[in-house]
Formats: C-alpha cells, sequence, structure tokens
C-alpha cells in the first residue's frame, strides 16, 4: 500500500500520524479550530439596580458589591459568547478549573473542556476592562492522537446602561393601584403598620420572579393606604397574601390611560381594592341570636370570639360569621368593683353610677376589692376582665 501525505504540508502518514480528511494530525487541529470566539466582547450592567442581561433577560445579580458585581456580569457574557463560539463540532461542553484543564489527556469525541481566567483588569471606572486567557481542550475525530488545545486572551469590556425596569421606575411608571381599606371605618395605625409590613416582604419576594413587581410610591390616605405597583399581577398578589392575613374581599376596577403606539391595543391601569373586615381585637359584637361577644383574633380564616355568657372561646369562618349575622353592636364600657362573691356568682359597683350587680363568676381569678371591665349592650351588663 502506498504512502499517504498530508495536502497541506507534505508530511507522510507515517511521520505524521493517521490522516484526517487529507490532514495530518497537526494540520487537522489547525484547519479546525474549536475556538472562535472573538477578541473583544462588549457587555452592559444597570447602574440603578445592577441587573444585567442573561440570554437576552434582564436578571437580578447575585451581589451586589461593585467588584464581584462587575466579575459576575463579565463572567456571564464571556460563558454566553463561548458557548456560541465553539466549533459545530462541539456536542457538548463543561467548564473546569484551570488546573483541572491541565491534567486532562483525553475526551470522547465532540466533547470539549473549557477554563477560563482573569489574567489583568480595570475596574475603577466604566467602561470596567477585564482581560481572560481562554483555553479550551476538545476532540473532535476519533482518529485523533492529540487534543486541540487552544488558547486566546479575550477582553471583556463592561459598560454602564439604565435596565428597561428602571427606566420605567424613574420615569414614574405604574401599572396598577393597590387601595387597601377597612369596612366601614379608617385603617388603625397597628393595621397601617403591619400591611406595610406585610406588602415589604410580599415585593422581595415577588421581585424575585416579577422584575415589574416594584412600588412606584405609596400614599398615606386617611381612610387608608394606597400602593403604586409596577405590575398588576404583583399587584393582585400582594392583595391576596393581605386577604389571607387579615381577611376581607378583593374587587378590581379598571381605567382606560391611552393607545400602545407598537400594538393600537387600548391600554388599562387595574386598581385592586382590598377591604379588609370591619373587626378589630377588643371589639363587642353579637349574633342573630343575641349571644354577646368580644373578639379575641381577626385573620384571614375567620374570627375568634369569646363568649360574654360563659367566657368560652369560639370560632367562627367567615361564611359562618356571614350566616350568623355577626355584626358590631353599640355598647356602654364602664368600671366595676368587685364588692361580694359567691361559688357561682359576683357582686361588682359601678364606679360611677354606684349601682351594683350580680353577674355568673368567671372561670378566671377574682379579687374582692379591685376594678374590672364591665360592658353594657341593650340593658343588660357582661363581665369584661382586668382593666
Amino acid at each position: 500500500m502506498s504512502e499517504r501525505f498530508c495536502y497541506r504540508c507534505g508530511i507522510s502518514e507515517s511521520e505524521g500520524g493517521p490522516l484526517i480528511d487529507g490532514l495530518c494530525q497537526v494540520c487537522y487541529r489547525k484547519e479546525n479550530p474549536v475556538l472562535l470566539i472573538e477578541d473583544e466582547i462588549n457587555t452592559e450592567l444597570c447602574q440603578n439596580c445592577g441587573s444585567y442581561k442573561k440570554r437576552g433577560v434582564w436578571v437580578d445579580p447575585k451581589s451586589y458589591e461593585l467588584e464581584e458585581l462587575i466579575f459576575e456580569v463579565a463572567e456571564n457574557a464571556l460563558l454566553e459568547t463561548l458557548e456560541d463560539s465553539l466549533s459545530d463540532k462541539i456536542r457538548e461542553y463543561e467548564v473546569v478549573p484551570p488546573e483541572e484543564l491541565d491534567e486532562i489527556e483525553d475526551l470522547p469525541v465532540g466533547r470539549a473542556a473549557v477554563s477560563f481566567e482573569p489574567v489583568d483588569f480595570h475596574i475603577e471606572y466604566f467602561p470596567a476592562i477585564i482581560v481572560y486567557e481562554v483555553r479550551v481542550k476538545a476532540k473532535t475525530h476519533e482518529l485523533q492522537r492529540e487534543l486541540h488545545d487552544e488558547r486566546k486572551r479575550v477582553t471583556v469590556y463592561v459598560r454602564q446602561t439604565v435596565c428597561p425596569r428602571c427606566q420605567k421606575f424613574l420615569g414614574g411608571y405604574f401599572e396598577a393601584i393597590l387601595q387597601v381599606r377597612a369596612e366601614d371605618r379608617p385603617l388603625t395605625e397597628e393595621e397601617r403598620k403591619a400591611i406595610g409590613k406585610l406588602v415589604e416582604q410580599k415585593v422581595d419576594e415577588i421581585m424575585r420572579r416579577d422584575r415589574m413587581g416594584f412600588i412606584q410610591d405609596t400614599i398615606e390616605k386617611e381612610e387608608g393606604l394606597d400602593f403604586y405597583m409596577g405590575s398588576t399581577s404583583s399587584a393582585r398578589k400582594i392583595a391576596q397574601a393581605i386577604k389571607e392575613r387579615f381577611g376581607g374581599t378583593i374587587s378590581e376596577a379598571y381605567e382606560l390611560v391611552g393607545i400602545d403606539r407598537q400594538t393600537s391595543k387600548e391600554v388599562y391601569r387595574t386598581s385592586v381594592s382590598v377591604r379588609i373586615p370591619k373587626f378589630r381585637r377588643g371589639d363587642i359584637v353579637a349574633d342573630r341570636k343575641g349571644n354577646v361577644y368580644e373578639v379575641e383574633r381577626v385573620d384571614g380564616k375567620g374570627l375568634t370570639l369569646r363568649n360574654l355568657e360563659n367566657w368560652e372561646s369560639e370560632h367562627f369562618d367567615w361564611k359562618t360569621a356571614k350566616r350568623e349575622a355577626i355584626d358590631t353592636v353599640e355598647h356602654e364600657d364602664s368600671e366595676a368593683m368587685v364588692t361580694s362573691m359567691s361559688p357561682r356568682e359576683v357582686q361588682l359597683m359601678d364606679m360611677e353610677s354606684y349601682e351594683t350587680y350580680e353577674l355568673n363568676r368567671p372561670p378566671f381569678e377574682v379579687k374582692e376589692g379591685e376594678v374590672y371591665k364591665m360592658v353594657g349592650v341593650k340593658g343588660r351588663k357582661y363581665f369584661r376582665g382586668k382593666k
């Protein structure tokens, strides 16, 4: 069988190794490079929030420490470009540390191992500049005796910009208004603080998945709170969280605010309204049978009430509370001193009128001479407890 020669350099097959597509081993690797990345890469990070594009989608960074952030953005751009710049003969690749790449002597056909490390950088001002040495080892043909082993220096420029979310935020953009009110009364200061804290927590959660879930502004009104939200979906999620925590109802209204220039469709702004129940801890309420209670707890599941006749706690879900027509009742608070006790009754003297009343003795400790709270509903007195 006659000797074959490399058509590029002329070396014989016996000297240059098995020919691949008419090329010796060295010429085959030279003619079929696997590292096709450009010398320079340009990328951007948002100067306002630190986000950057990952596969075309703006994402929040892992670190907000400036040096770590710049390297995170640069390495993401390098890896994305590298993935798109490997030979089409590479079916899969793995990123490994440089020292691990040194030890690799063989790979399956179609597989590459990649390493990169910064060799120079200037990040004191923008654009930040980081120079990476990229190295790739790969095998693209079963007749290869030696792996492709290619190196290249790539300069990544990290520039500043403003992401679309921040452009909208800084421009005062909002898509929905979340209105929080209480039924037939203004929100209490305690409720305002609790709702504000809950909204803040939910926004932090939502922003991990919905970058438009920000709060543009918060307006405190006499009757309640208004949150101007970057997205309608975030307003709805927060409204549901408030309902689950405090109970109540959710409703929506829509206002035409313009026409989308690109799609020519009408653009509406949504008002998402949460109306929490009128009941508060300490309220005096009655049901349709005339039983009188003190409200112990209000939440998304319903009401916990203390029956002022027998002092037993009862829980009513919202459906049952509505069916039992539980509502606040007019009442008169007063203070009374315990003047005497029997095993079943306690005698109290009203501290203002000096009238005496005999009521059922409560299941908790009561002492003669001490002053307690009493409440009057429809001419009947009930023992409430310590003042």
